[in-house]
């Protein structure tokens, strides 16, 4: 700390040493695949703190993500007629670099600038396998470039309704080369807007009302989808002098979150849509017991939380 200004700096070392084996009545070029490498992973930021009203946070990392046990797994698994599925046991780490400027205002307003660059992507792709069979499979793209600027506000109308809002505007840029006509070159520029609103009715009740829209925007490798948005509500009464809560809720009130888009890999063009149950009503009654002055317990993590993700 110095002055207006603090300091942070870190970086963590790795070296990992994997082994897979697969025991197959196929033999193939995949029975046993070894991995042995070191990486650096540097971390930093520098805060700040010009006044009451500004703060300003520059930060700065550089992360690994590695494909879960599934993706790596070369099984193949039959979906429907046409279509299968099955991991890649080549695929290699995906390498990100972050970096993230932040201005505060009064605590409650927060704007942020964002730059990362991912080199292999790990990102799901179908192709096909002659005439007739097309396959989901994983592959790492050569790069991935993406720029954001977000807009957060938790903003007190009156006594009685308060609302909070975010805005991110981001673009996304793919590329990667997997010989012949297989080439991935996608770019896209998108928006994300969430907003929330509550109110406090007499008689202990809230009214909640929430809305989110995504923009058309690129998905995984290859596919550019379209938009989508939601619109929520929910009421809620305090019973039993704030022991108990009752509430009421329906999700996706118009039926507008079905997806579709279209993907172009190689010579296999595809327009997929889909949907599911996304409108809900639900009815949920809690119910607090005991003391309410006992502190909840420590979550503790154990450094292991990353590798226990990449088991599905």
């Amino acid at each position: 700390q110095i002055d207006k200004i603090s300091f942070s700096l870190g970086l963590r070392m790795e070296q990992t040493n994997s082994t897979g084996e697969l025991t197959s009545l196929i033999p193939g070029n995949d029975d046993k695949v070894k991995r042995s490498y070191l990486d650096f992973f540097p971390s930093g930021g520098i805060t700040y703190a010009a006044n009451q009203d500004h703060n300003f946070q520059l930060n700065f990392s550089r992360r690994i993500n590695r494909p879960s046990y599934q993706d790596l797994n070369p099984f193949e698994m039959q979906l429907d007629e046409l279509t299968f599925e099955k991991g890649n046991p080549f695929l290699n780490p995906e390498y990100a670099m972050n970096i993230k400027l932040t201005h505060t205002f009064k605590y409650r307003f927060n704007t942020s600038f964002s730059f990362s660059r991912t080199t292999d992507q790990i990102t799901r792709i179908v192709d096909v396998q002659g005439d007739k069979a097309s396959f989901i499979t994983w592959l790492n793209l050569s790069e991935q470039l993406n720029y954001s600027l977000s807009i957060s506000a938790p903003i007190q109308v009156t006594k009685w309704w308060s609302s909070f809002t975010s805005l991110t505007g981001f673009h996304t840029q793919n590329t990667g080369d997997f010989g012949g006509d297989k080439i991935v070159d996608v770019n896209a520029t998108a928006m994300n807007l969430y907003t929330q609103h509550t109110f406090t009715l007499p008689k202990e009740y809230k009214l909640e009302l929430s809305s989110w829209y995504n923009s058309p925007a690129l998905w995984e490798g290859t596919f550019q989808m379209q938009s989508q948005y939601s619109i929520d509500a929910g009421i809620s009464k305090s019973l039993l002098d704030g022991r108990a809560n009752l509430k009421v809720s329906i999700s996706d009130i118009f039926k507008t979150t079905d997806w579709g888009g279209t993907s172009q890999f190689g010579a296999l063009f595809m327009s997929v849509n889909g949907g599911w149950d996304s409108r809900r009503v639900r009815v949920n009654l809690n119910y607090r017991f005991g003391n309410n002055q006992v502190k909840s317990s420590r979550r503790r993590k154990t450094g292991l939380e990353d590798e226990g993700n990449r088991i599905k």
